[in-house]
């Protein structure tokens, strides 16, 4: 119970104070609901109408949005400092675009941030670089505290690990009150606007590689399976090999798991090829004539593990033949270059950059996902 109130101390002015409070102090962390005018007059002592009112004030300090039959969501914490232009308080006055990303550890983020520093830099457009690592929720709270800095939009590439990250990260999204790109990997229905890479044509056009060759058992193999851009890769494979009449389940192996280390990239990507091997070659005694990979990580992890079985991966006289997705320059040498297809990296943070400055001068009439294509890199593995 709270305090009777006096004649001068309007309820619903001590209702937005003290909501204010809790968003300030992280009650309800942005993106979360906070709860129903019910709820609240229950716990105020009040009508729902002072309620009303009191979240009304939050709204028009955009501290909270509204939605009819989806409750309302806090989209950012109260802020202090000089005012911007349209009367809202900022801790520091940016005026700029930003771009969130995990690191530059990463060769094909390295290029996603690289293209879109060029194209800001040509539209003459002050930006800020933030990186976070591979906390999602760090991620999170910096896309929620943007506003604070009179940022006008923001480029992001997403860190998500698991479908409970995902959910979290979409709520996060949808709260957003400027205008967000993702690049990378989009999520379907939060609409706003994506640049990925057209990861199905890229996986078709490697199967279909090896199936001109006269290749049949043609194996595919992937991580992160359950995000949309992996699982476009695995389509555009089983689209090849159906055209060929060739296509076999059992061949694919579509692994959930995603834990990369920036440290030591390969890791992860070798055991799990090794675990492909053992269950391929199980079910499959005569083994396999090739093998699709969803990135150039785990095509580096299964030509490891096929020399540690004594397979030789080549392009003339091997026993298996090998290929990768991403086109990347700075893993480990090989014996023989990667074959491989490029994605178009600096291309896409480039374009995201685009969309992104013509959502916040309100003229994108573009779609919500731009794809875009790369090009296949011959090599000694294919």
């Amino acid at each position: 119970m709270f305090p009777m109130l006096t004649e001068s101390q309007k309820k619903a002015d001590f209702v937005f104070t003290e909501l204010e409070r809790r968003i300030a102090e992280g009650v309800w962390k942005i993106g979360e609901q906070i709860p129903t005018e019910a709820e609240l007059a229950e716990e105020f002592s009040c009508s729902r109408g002072t309620v009303s009112r009191a979240i009304a004030r939050l709204s028009h300090e955009k501290l909270v949005e509204r939605r009819t039959r989806a409750g309302t969501r806090v989209v950012q914490r109260p802020q202090t400092g000089a005012h911007s232009r349209n009367g809202g308080a900022h801790a520091l006055d940016l005026d700029a675009c930003a771009c969130i990303y995990p690191s530059v550890e990463h060769e094909g983020i390295a290029m996603i941030v690289q293209g879109f520093q060029s194209a800001a830099n040509e539209a003459r457009q002050r930006v800020m670089m933030l990186t976070t690592g591979m906390n999602f929720r760090k991620e999170a709270e910096i896309v929620g505290r943007l506003g604070e800095f009179n940022v006008r939009g923001a480029v992001i590439y997403p860190v998500i690990r698991s479908p409970q990250d995902q959910v979290y990260y979409m709520q996060m999204i949808l709260a957003c009150p400027y205008p967000v790109v993702m690049v990378g990997v989009n999520l379907p229905g939060v609409n706003r606007p994506g640049v990925v890479s057209d990861g199905q044509h890229a996986a078709y056009t490697m199967t279909r590689r090896l199936l001109d060759q006269g290749l049949r058992r043609i194996g595919y193999l992937s991580n992160y399976a359950w995000v949309p851009s992996t699982r476009d890769r695995y389509l555009g494979y089983r689209q090849a090999m159906s055209e060929a009449g060739v296509f076999d389940d059992s061949l694919a192996h579509l692994e959930s798991r995603m834990q990369p280390r920036f440290d030591n990239p390969l890791e992860e990507p070798t055991q799990i090829a090794r675990d492909f091997f053992d269950r391929m070659w199980t079910r499959h005694p005569g083994g396999l004539e090739a093998i699709v990979c969803a990135e150039d990580f785990l095509a580096h992890g299964c030509i490891t593990a096929a020399t540690e079985r004594g397979l030789r991966v080549s392009t003339a006289s091997g026993d298996l033949k090998v290929t990768g997705i991403g086109g990347f320059r700075n893993l480990p040498r090989l014996d023989l270059p990667l074959t491989t297809y490029r994605m178009p990296f600096s291309h896409m943070g480039a374009t995201a950059f685009r969309v992104l400055n013509e959502q916040i001068a309100g003229r994108y009439d573009g779609p919500l996902e731009t794809i875009l294509r790369g090009e296949p890199v011959p090599g000694g593995t294919a």
